[in-house]
Formats: structure tokens, sequence, C-alpha cells
């Protein structure tokens, strides 16, 4: 009587052994086919808001022309203009270090710069523009009209950066003019 019982017990056991061993392997099939199926999807985000908890979809960041126009103005600012706050987070490290270079300059003569962006043309990866350089020295402003050509490149977007884009490069397109008209020379070097 007592082998017997003790034979129950453990027929018992293992055949409640085997059921959860089943419920495991359901389980993880289940959660690997999750997996396989959900692993590329886009992440919903849940945000609380007065009517309770909202699922909101993220959409891929797609930057339009006016995005990008704005972008190359915050770019051109960051590396001509004197009274730039952060100019770093839109120019590469050669850019910064040109930025300082010609703003070291700028400080041992006396003078500031300021731009006026007056057209900017887009393509790939590059743009150009036509700008105004004001320089100033004391009350004394001279306006030189200017053309360069810039190309950018994509980083990570932030919140100080919310375009993704930093100049990479920036040259000059031809001579610089003085507001008189006359050619004004060395100021079209960037």
């Amino acid at each position: 009587m007592r082998f017997s019982s003790t034979v129950d017990s453990l027929s018992r056991e293992n055949r409640y052994l085997r059921r959860i061993n089943a419920l495991l392997a359901v389980g993880l099939c289940l959660s690997t086919l999750g997996v396989l199926l959900l692993y590329d999807k886009a992440p919903s985000l849940v945000m609380r808001s007065s009517r309770g908890l909202e699922i909101v979809n993220l959409t891929p960041l797609k930057q339009t022309a006016p995005d990008l126009n704005q972008a190359v103005a915050l770019m051109l600012k960051a590396r001509l203009d004197t009274d730039t706050i952060s100019p770093e987070v839109y120019l590469s490290d050669r850019q910064r270090v040109l930025r300082q270079e010609e703003q070291r300059e700028f400080k041992s003569r006396g003078l500031s710069q300021a731009i006026v962006i007056r057209a900017v043309h887009l393509r790939d990866g590059a743009a150009t523009a036509e700008l105004d350089r004001v320089i100033s020295l004391g009350e004394i402003r001279s306006a030189i009209k200017a053309s360069v050509s810039l190309v950018f490149e994509a980083i990570e977007p932030n919140e100080l950066n919310p375009y993704g884009l930093r100049l990479a490069t920036l040259a000059p397109l031809g001579v610089a003019q003085a507001s008189d008209g006359k050619p004004h020379e060395g100021e079209n070097r960037k």
C-alpha cells in the first residue's frame, strides 16, 4: 500500500510537470512568433492627455524645402555671424575652427559681422545662398554682397538642432561686391 501511494504521487507530479513544460513551450513559441512578426515595426508611444491614455504613432522625419531653407539660414548665421549663440550646434569641426580664426581676426581689428540672407537655392545635400555681409566698425557699417556655396551633412537630430543638418563646407562664388558696386578685396574669403 505504501509503495503504490508513492508511485501514484510520482506519476501525478510527472503529469503536472509535463503540463507545465507544454505550457512553457507554447509560451516560448508564441513569444518567438511575436518577435519575428514585430521586430521591424515602428514603436508606438503611449501618452497621457486630458482625455486619458492615447497611442501616438511616430512618423518618420521628412525634410521639406522650408525646413531646409531654415536650416541653411541657421548654418550660415552660425558660421558667419559674430553674435551667434552656440554656433557649434550647426558647424562641423573644420568649420568651427575656421569660424574661431575669423572671429579672432575680427575682434583684433574691432570689427563685427552680421549677415542678411537674400535667397537660398537647394540641391541634393548642397545649396547656394545669396547674402549681404554687414561688417561694422563701431557705428560705421558696410554691406558687401556675397554668394556662397555650402555643403551640409546629416547628423542625428536633437533639441538644439532639430533639422539634423550641419555645415560641412562653405566656399565663395565669385568676387564679392561692396554696397557701392566696386569689388572689395579680401572679403570674399570664407
